[in-house]
């Protein structure tokens, strides 16, 4: 358990570069646990992040904003050339790492054209350029520490470290009371899916998404919440990010892009099934899951607008003919892993072109996003929405925000969607939406209910 602070290498950098922001990193040789994290920077709250990858082996930490990228443009790409404007302007120190983590976190909203006052805080764009960012890598961690050149004191940095190695985690604090629980607008949206199958074709779909408000009579433990998804869902990506009163927590199974090293992979994720983890009866299940032509249908429309998306942007698309099986503590997905070369670095206009994915939206996709603002109840705001990184190289990870809740104070508003074909039956729509609440009503510590 130690500390590698090459002091003089450090100092010497700061000192010999010009550029307006200094970001110092260094490495501590054991692991960090996320609950003591947000435990310890608790009174320092209003714009701290945390992002895990579906792999359970890679976690970033973020706290106390030097920069906050928002705006409410509708093109996402302002986001992007805004962090490359500042980007020019840090100058990256990092004996004791081959890689600097410095890198900005956030989301875009579902939809440019309709917000809604509950997401009022977040704006349509925000992402966070933190002070200190904390990543979690195995049994190591990397303390990147970024503030005005002038303004760097080593001391600050030993400081922050020695807090880091020595604070340990408390007992978390359950949830209280429930003193309202209610799906919203139950009886309308079964409407709303019966008007989407009469209005539809064979060829298309529509991705109708629904809430569940729960209020508690005390304020919701951030720290619980995470606690309990870390503990019973292994295979999901999982985000969390304030904006001052507002939290936005999810616990999503889907990945919308990545860019590392100039190579694009995506996946398709469409067709859901509930997983019993009896074995055997699990097994039965899948079978017939391959087989069914609903999902089967709704799995080829999200492959084939997404390879639609992409062909302007890569070269040499390689991805499975046969969908596979992504499995999480409660459901089975249909997925399809799509990759490909970019052509050129400039790739932001993809996440236009991507989100959202028929999975998320519909099928075609603007007459599909028009039916939801038309008539949907409630803004999405960053449910289903892109949210994720870019870092100092233009390497980024953008994940899809389903199985997910909006937090303030008491109050948590969950979301669940389902994707709606001509063969849909509203009543069974509604059990799916159930079902998908279950992640969430978990890492709130509550049972769920029908």
């Amino acid at each position: 358990m130690t500390v590698s602070v090459k002091d003089d290498q450090i100092l010497d950098a700061v000192y010999e570069n010009s550029e307006k922001w200094v970001s110092v990193e260094i490495k501590i040789d054991q692991p960090t646990d996320p609950i003591m994290l947000f435990q310890m920077t608790e009174g320092q709250a209003k714009d701290r992040f945390y992002f895990r990858d579906n792999s359970g082996k890679t976690a970033f930490f973020g706290y106390n904003a030097l920069l906050k990228l928002k705006n409410n443009h509708e093109n996402k790409q302002s986001i992007f050339r805004e962090w490359e404007k500042y980007k020019e302007e840090i100058a990256l120190i990092h004996p004791d790492t081959s890689h600097h983590h410095l890198k900005v976190c956030g989301g875009f909203q579902f939809s440019t054209h309709k917000s809604g006052d509950e997401w009022r805080q977040f704006g349509l764009n925000h992402f966070v350029l933190p002070k200190v960012l904390i990543t979690m890598e195995g049994n190591h961690t990397y303390l990147t520490y970024t503030v005005p050149r002038d303004e760097f004191n080593i001391e600050d940095l030993k400081a922050l470290s020695e807090k880091i190695i020595s604070t340990e985690v408390q007992p978390t604090t359950p949830n209280g009371e429930i003193k309202r629980c209610e799906d919203i607008y139950k009886d309308e949206w079964l409407n709303i899916v019966q008007e989407a199958i009469e209005t539809m074709n064979e060829d298309e779909k529509i991705v109708l998404a629904r809430r569940r408000m729960i209020q508690f009579n005390k304020d919701i433990d951030i720290a619980y919440v995470l606690e309990n998804a870390l503990k019973s869902e292994s295979n999901s990506y999982i985000f969390v990010i304030e904006s001052e009163q507002s939290v936005f927590f999810s616990q999503t199974p889907e990945q919308l892009m990545e860019v590392d090293n100039q190579v694009l992979s995506t996946k398709a994720v469409a067709g859901t099934i509930k997983r019993t983890n009896d074995e055997e009866e699990d097994k039965q299940h899948l079978n017939a899951f391959l087989q069914d032509k609903k999902n089967l249908h709704e799995h080829r429309f999200v492959v084939q607008s997404i390879l639609d998306d992409i062909e302007p942007y890569v070269d040499d698309v390689d991805y499975n003919q046969h969908p596979k099986i992504l499995k999480n503590d409660h459901l089975y997905h249909l997925y399809t892993e799509i990759s490909g070369t970019l052509k050129n670095k400039t790739y932001i206009g993809l996440l236009d072109r991507l989100h959202p994915t028929p999975a998320l939206g519909g099928y075609p996709k603007e007459k599909a996003v028009d039916f939801i603002e038309q008539r949907e109840f409630g803004t999405r705001g960053l449910y289903g929405a892109p949210v994720g990184y870019i870092d100092m190289e233009d390497n980024c990870q953008f994940i899809v925000a389903i199985r997910s809740m909006l937090i303030k104070q008491n109050q948590a508003t969950l979301f669940a969607g389902c994707g709606i074909i001509k063969q849909s039956e509203p009543e069974s729509e509604l059990a799916e939406t159930t079902l998908k609440f279950t992640p969430m009503m978990n890492a709130l510590g509550v049972e769920n209910h029908g």
